[in-house]
């Protein structure tokens, strides 16, 4: 099995959460404010208490978790929920795409663009799909450094102000979104066995570096865009077109790109996950490659389908925000844990 570094892990794991931020729709499904800062806070330690039993599994180097009735059964419903996940984030990325530089170009062709790049990727595997992550990761870094230089003479403190919470009704459902968007959970729970070295600190990596991100960039939205925010679908786009920089005078273009670039890779590694996880059930490469392209075939066919039944996904997005399809995903992970008894150990390898 093709293995990868726990750092390049790490960064693209973090990188396909970003995503998520970078693709929310404010005006609909997220309520910027104080109270933003508190639910990325909560949702982080509510992922800590159900990141327990992969941390488990990592911290024993079990190797043979997906063995056995209990733990085939594990693989068969990370793959659904993987599906699902991927069919969230090909649906919001064309959205994303559709509502900003795209917009006259037909929802297909972008979908079977990303199909066709995620499938060269599940061949080359998933090596090389890391090393591209960590690539358009230094490129989000480099766009975030401009943009809070570009709009740096904009951030006006007063937006800030002490509460914790802006409404308690809406503060446990909005935890529950945000929490519902870590897939990478489950992204993580196939590939760890494929970490050449120190599969954990891949987590270590991940979570702080992509929750300190999302909460810069929550700083940013309410102090440059203030009581505007809410009225915009994408803020970080906003703040794109916003920055004042003479050189790039196109920044929202490069904006769009790296989303684009952070979404196949975010499907690229569900789809070899996937792919991971049906090796272990079928123990046939060729079966395992036919599950993981049908996997992908069920997520771009159903981003095109609610491409234009907007109101279909809103439903399907709110059965999967409710955070119960994340949870349920990793309850027969538990099980095969417990049942399973150690039998085979991931040695570290060097790198």
């Amino acid at each position: 099995m093709e293995k990868t570094g726990w750092g390049q892990l790490g960064i693209v794991l973090a990188l396909s959460r970003i995503f998520s931020e970078a693709a929310n729709f404010p005006s609909h499904d997220i309520h910027y404010g104080m109270q933003r800062f508190t639910v990325i806070i909560a949702s982080y330690l509510l992922l800590s208490v159900t990141l327990l039993p992969v941390f488990t599994a990592v911290k024993q180097g079990r190797s043979d978790i997906y063995s056995g009735t209990a733990g085939k059964s594990a693989a068969a419903v990370l793959i659904i929920y993987l599906t699902a996940a991927s069919v969230i984030t090909t649906t919001r990325l064309q959205f994303y795409a559709s509502s900003t530089i795209f917009d006259v170009a037909p929802p297909w062709l972008l979908i079977l663009f990303v199909s066709i790049v995620c499938l060269y990727g599940l061949f080359k595997g998933i090596s090389a799909v890391t090393r591209t992550g960590v690539i358009v990761a230094a490129i989000f870094l480099l766009l975030l450094i401009i943009v809070i230089i570009g709009v740096s003479k904009n951030i006006t403190l007063h937006y800030l102000y002490p509460a914790i919470t802006d409404n308690t009704a809406s503060f446990f459902r909005e935890v529950m979104s945000e929490f519902s968007k870590n897939a990478e959970i489950a992204i993580f729970a196939a590939l760890f066995p494929t970490i050449r070295k120190g599969a954990v600190k891949s987590l270590y990596l991940c979570l702080p570096l992509s929750a300190g991100v999302m909460l810069l960039m929550t700083f940013l939205y309410n102090t440059v865009l203030g009581e505007y925010l809410n009225t915009v679908n994408f803020p970080f786009y906003m703040l794109s077109s916003l920055s004042d920089i003479s050189v790039l005078q196109r920044l929202d273009g490069i904006d769009v790109t790296v989303w684009i670039m952070s979404a196949v890779i975010k499907i690229s590694l569900i789809i070899i996950a996937v792919y991971n996880l049906s090796l272990n059930i079928f123990r046939k490469k060729k079966a395992a490659y036919i599950t993981a392209a049908a996997s992908l075939a069920v997520s771009s066919l159903s981003s095109y389908f609610f491409s234009t039944n907007t109101d279909d996904f809103l439903d399907f997005a709110g059965i999967m925000e409710t955070g119960l399809p994340l949870v349920l995903a990793t309850v027969p992970l538990v099980t095969a844990s417990v049942l399973i008894k150690p039998k085979g150990i991931i040695r570290d390898e060097k790198a």
